[in-house]
């Protein structure tokens, strides 16, 4: 009896594992380059279509300003659409089609505005924690939860008429673009501050740029975007 329960427990996690995911929105940014004024990133956007094997990415270059940690300019850079086969696995990449719209060079864009290629380190910075939803550095508060919510959405919101949100069935199943609204959900944000810390030196101060990830309180949306802060030395 012991070993009949026991397979159908296994039974029943399994088909839980593979059954229709809800629909979720993603966003990540990587910092990508940088002038004495500007940050880019290179932003990655998947909508997963509600489905285990297909979903939609799309590819923005975004220009973030480092004086208000506010997105600035944007470029589209690539449009895609993912279908991985039934009997291929989350590891395989699957099969990619890009899809029609506007892309520009991104190897051209960063010339044209003189931006150095930079990478982040990946070491947490000792002197920067999160605390109860607030970013602290040495110890002290720089940013709050109120505060980090509004930086996000000033990094985000630069796309958000881009992707306005999906209001009907017909639109959801054809699949034909990414619905980025959820990213902008209400309430509590649940955030993790990310080992990608960069230190970038100017004339007149040094920053410290720190990458932060969050999600929605239903679950619905995970993004990530940079907090800039000026550091003492």
């Amino acid at each position: 009896m012991r070993q009949v329960f026991l397979i159908l427990v296994a039974f029943v996690f399994a088909s839980a594992a593979w059954a229709t995911p809800p629909r979720v929105t993603a966003s990540d940014d990587r910092m990508i380059a940088a002038t004495q004024t500007h940050l880019y990133v290179l932003r990655d956007i998947e909508d997963n279509l509600g489905s285990h094997y297909s979903g939609l990415l799309d590819q923005h270059l975004i220009e973030i300003s480092l004086d208000t940690g506010e997105a600035t300019r944007f470029w589209p850079v690539r449009r895609m659409a993912v279908n991985r086969l039934p009997e291929n696995d989350f590891v395989n990449p699957g099969e990619v089609q890009d899809l029609e719209g506007e892309t520009q060079d991104i190897t051209a864009i960063l010339r044209e505005v003189g931006a150095q290629p930079i990478s982040p380190s990946f070491w947490q910075m000792d002197d920067l924690t999160l605390e109860d939803g607030s970013l602290l550095l040495k110890g002290k508060p720089v940013l709050t939860p109120f505060s980090l919510r509004a930086l996000g959405r000033a990094q985000l919101a630069i796309l958000r008429d881009r992707y306005p949100p999906i209001e009907s069935e017909a639109e959801y199943v054809a699949g034909a673009r990414i619905d980025f609204y959820d990213l902008y959900a209400e309430g509590d944000w649940e955030c993790m501050l990310l080992p990608e810390t960069r230190l970038v030196f100017r004339p007149a101060d040094s920053l410290i740029i720190a990458k932060l990830t969050c999600e929605d309180a239903d679950l619905s949306g995970i993004w990530s975007f940079h907090a800039i802060l000026k550091d003492d030395l």
